[in-house]
């Protein structure tokens, strides 16, 4: 049975690939900088490839998220001006180039209406930014980053931290996210789980399709 606004008191998203995303991926947001700078594609490949030598960590706080410094570091001094790398991190970071898909904004305006709406992200500190610069974090009960709780989907522990921030019952939730594991890992503590597959079908659609936003109708 399809859920209803009934039974569904709280409803849990992924953020990004289902709220926001970066439209120009990682390397090809430092490779179009770089290149508009003059390099050549084959030096900034090179650049690239031992930067991502560099072993990442699971980032738990500012701190550790200066990995980054040494990645675009790595970069930078690879190809002879490491003044490039305050560039190379304030202009192709995740957290500056995250727009918002086209029918989230009016979306979340209604949700809030009738749900109460939660945040769970396998994210760096710096993913925080965004709901701010986005203007969305109003819309939110809570907001759960792995980097804070320090626990990361698919893993249990991250949903039932979300379940207690929020009150909510599992029961009476949902999650969306645009990965099969994530989903999986929450159908594992109770709550149902709902695949975003964006090639097929945006966030209205789908929430359409299972009845949560049937008298929502200023959202096309």
């Amino acid at each position: 049975m399809n859920p209803t606004k009934i039974e569904v008191k709280t409803i849990f998203f992924d953020a990004g690939g289902v709220l926001f995303d970066t439209f120009v991926k990682g390397d090809d947001r430092i490779r179009y900088l770089l290149m508009e700078r003059g390099y050549q594609k084959s030096s900034i490949d090179v650049a690239i490839m031992k930067a991502k030598r560099i072993k990442l960590t699971f980032i738990t706080n500012w701190n550790e998220e200066q990995y980054y410094n040494r990645y675009y570091g790595t970069i930078a001094e690879e190809l002879g001006e490491i003044e490039l790398i305050n560039e190379l991190f304030f202009c192709t970071h995740f957290a500056v180039q995250c727009e918002l898909f086209p029918e989230v904004k009016d979306l979340l305006e209604e949700l809030s209406k009738e749900y109460k709406l939660v945040i769970i992200s396998n994210a760096m500190p710096s993913m925080d930014w965004i709901f701010d610069r986005l203007g969305i974090r109003k819309y939110f009960d809570s907001i759960i980053l792995s980097a804070f709780v320090k626990e990361e989907k698919p893993g249990e522990a991250i949903y039932n931290i979300a379940l207690k921030h929020a009150k909510a019952k599992k029961e009476e939730s949902i999650f969306i996210d645009d990965k099969i594991e994530n989903i999986e890992g929450a159908e594992r503590v109770g709550i149902r789980g709902l695949h975003l597959d964006r090639n097929m079908m945006n966030l209205v659609e789908l929430l359409r399709e299972l009845e949560l936003i049937n008298n929502l109708t200023k959202i096309n």
